[in-house]
């Protein structure tokens, strides 16, 4: 073989190499920003998750609350009813 051809196939390896080698240092910057900026929308969903659970159980201790008067209200009507009709039994 001709010493130039063989300084030219050193040359192109050593440019393919080079070339690999920075993609492969690119593909793992980029890797990084995705994984970051994943991290990130992780935490913003996880915020907004813990905000509607916030929500959701306030929510359900006011309407435990309102049922809960509505039973009170429920069992003093019967009471009620009760001292109507001993009071209609009396009149009549």
């Amino acid at each position: 073989m001709d010493a130039t051809i063989v300084g030219s196939i050193v040359g192109a390896l050593i440019g393919a190499l080079g070339a690999i080698i920075v993609a492969a240092i690119n593909f793992k910057a980029q890797n990084k920003k995705f994984m970051s900026e994943m991290e990130k929308q992780n935490v913003q969903f996880i915020s907004e998750m813990e905000k509607q659970n916030a929500l959701i159980v306030y929510r359900l201790e006011q309407l435990e609350q309102k049922v809960s008067q509505h039973n009170h209200f429920d069992s003093r009507l019967v009471a009620l009813e009760e001292q109507v009709k001993t009071l209609f039994a009396r009149v009549a």
